[in-house]
């Protein structure tokens, strides 16, 4: 007789984070009952625009025992992948978890940073969604987890941190976002590649030049706050021929910002760290 879920007073609440587990599991966890099953379908439906955390639960089941299961975040709210886990050979969507085995997954070559960080292609991005999202994700997948696993899967869970912490790090700053998104777009900026326009080419040697004569913090703070509010314009800009399609816009945007972005970098070695 298969064991069946005792839920506490918390039922509603276990379900709504934990439905799309359920629906993904219930052929290799046989704990839930008809009823149970009815109710994670229709929070499902009530649900299927939300995104599920990352979270481990317990069951208990009636005869007594624990059975962990981690929940790794499986549903994908933009693209996925279809293909045969190395472990099981039964087909998973997810980019880093077989739903079935749980075993960790090879990094997919068609996806983007961006299907990594489960983001939007878009260039205006949340920061303190990416930065939770990227501390979920190197806790599951951090190599430590799998030392007690095989040689395979270990070499795929540092892989796939190493491939999350490189998403990261390109997505959270809007330069390297903006010239990933332009690399995705088939463009780029060649290396020595100058600014077409004289009066803006001045503005950024007058504020090199006053950066270099600087002479206390307040006068390099000044310089600082100025960037960075022409920075803040340009990547206003940026978004909006991003959105429109305007590739060779933006690739004359992200070409202004690389100058703007040298002279932060210059700033924060006059500063103190704060």
């Amino acid at each position: 007789m298969a064991a069946k879920v005792a839920f506490s007073c918390a039922r509603l609440y276990f379900f709504e984070k934990n439905v799309s587990f359920l629906l993904q599991h219930t052929r290799t966890i046989t704990l839930l009952s008809k009823t149970d099953l009815r109710h994670a379908v229709t929070l499902q439906a009530t649900f299927s625009s939300s995104n599920i955390a990352s979270r481990t639960c317990i069951f208990r089941c009636e005869s007594g025992a624990k059975v962990a299961g981690l929940l790794p975040g499986l549903r994908r709210s933009y693209c996925s992948v279809s293909r045969a886990c190395w472990s099981c050979s039964r087909q998973t969507t997810d980019w880093f978890f077989c739903p079935s085995c749980q075993a960790v997954q090879p990094p997919a070559e068609q996806a983007t940073l961006f299907d990594v960080m489960d983001c939007a292609r878009k260039f205006d991005i949340d920061n303190s969604r990416l930065s939770a999202k990227y501390k979920d994700l190197q806790r599951l997948l951090h190599p430590d987890r799998f030392s007690q696993h095989g040689q395979v899967e270990q070499d795929y869970a540092s892989a796939q941190s190493a491939w999350v912490n490189k998403a990261y790090w390109t997505l959270q700053k809007p330069l390297s976002r903006g010239l990933y998104m332009l690399q995705l777009a088939g463009e780029s900026i060649e290396e020595g590649e100058k600014l077409s326009e004289p009066q803006l080419l001045m503005e950024v040697m007058e504020a090199n030049e006053r950066l270099g004569e600087a002479q206390t913090d307040e006068e390099v703070r000044s310089i600082a706050e100025e960037n960075r509010e022409k920075l803040g314009r340009l990547c206003k800009e940026l978004s909006g021929a991003f959105d429109a399609g305007d590739i060779t816009k933006a690739k004359d945007i992200l070409t202004r910002m690389q100058y703007f972005s040298n002279i932060e970098d210059k700033v924060k070695e006059r500063l103190p760290p704060s």
